[in-house]
């Protein structure tokens, strides 16, 4: 008797093991599922996929973690349109003050010729003039700097790519910055290949070459020396301006390339933080990018473009 009440208690006991061994082994995979199923819906939230909840109607965990995932794909959609539509309200605004100030920047330009020429040869007059003249170049280079960007930004703008001689390009652009640097008694040294042909809208792409040599120009000491040089590899035809002026510091690398951003060792130079964003946006377009790196003295920036 007793010996078959031992095998009772031990069929049970097994019975219960192994009953709670299968129900642990159902449960571990509904978790994993469950889990998986969150995974996804996180990565299509990340990858801009629109989510819904499969099981709105149950009153389980993972019902309840989906309807929430749900809630906030909604409230980040919400946000991101009022931050795009806000974004495109002010590069319109922007666009808009650039082109209402072009005309008293012109008629501020033909008065200012008129004054010159009345006044002849006075000094103290000429002293005036000049500093006016000064005052209205800026303003016309921020105005048209306001222009370009809001184009490019909204697409107005179209890069025209056509197989050009990319040396070409870059040398137009040093021939734009050139009286700039021989007023600093700043040189070049150019390693240029004999040619180096790709497809490029070279109006555009040299507006951001002259937009890294006029940025290492400014930020060069009088008497320094800037390096140029033109490319090829397997992969990329690379541009490079190599300056040895104030440099960055640590952690600029990408911020420079920011809208209206001035690093932090910027002291009395002039700027408006205006040309390497647009020389990012131009390079873009071309379907290459942008590098800026530290050096123990100055700044490298690079041009990639696609081969």
């Amino acid at each position: 008797m007793n010996a078959v009440i031992i095998m009772l208690v031990l069929g049970i006991c097994i019975g219960v093991a192994v009953g709670s061994g299968i129900m642990f082994r159902i449960q571990r995979k509904m978790r994993t599922r469950e889990l998986e199923r969150i995974v996804h819906l996180t990565e299509d939230i990340k990858n801009g996929k629109r989510i819904r909840a499969s099981a709105p109607g149950e009153e389980l965990l993972l019902s309840r973690i989906e309807l929430d995932l749900v809630r906030v794909q909604e409230i980040l959609e919400g946000r991101k349109s009022e931050a795009e539509k806000s974004r495109n309200e002010i590069q319109k605004l922007i666009s808009e003050i650039a082109h209402q100030m072009r005309t008293p920047l012109t008629n501020i330009e033909t008065y200012t010729e008129i004054i010159r020429e009345e006044a002849g040869n006075d000094g103290q007059m000429d002293v005036y003039l000049s500093a006016l003249e000064e005052s209205e170049r800026k303003l016309d280079f921020l105005v048209e700097s306001f222009v370009k960007m809001s184009r490019l930004e909204q697409h107005v703008i179209q890069i025209r790519k056509e197989r050009a001689d990319l040396v070409k390009t870059v040398r137009d652009a040093l021939g734009q910055v050139q009286s700039r640097a021989e007023r600093k008694n700043i040189c070049f040294d150019i390693h240029f290949p004999e040619q180096a042909v790709c497809s490029h809208d070279a109006n555009w792409l040299g507006e951001a070459v002259y937009n890294m040599l006029d940025n290492g120009v400014k930020y060069s000491s009088p008497g320094g020396r800037i390096d140029v040089s033109v490319s090829v590899n397997d992969m990329f035809y690379k541009i490079r301006v190599r300056d040895y002026g104030i440099g960055i510091d640590a952690g600029e690398e990408s911020m420079i390339f920011r809208r209206f951003y001035r690093g932090k060792r910027v002291t009395g130079q002039e700027g408006f933080g205006i040309g390497l964003y647009l020389a990012r946006e131009i390079v873009n377009l071309h379907g290459g990018f942008m590098l800026a790196r530290r050096m123990e003295q100055g700044l490298l920036m690079e041009i990639n473009l696609p081969v």
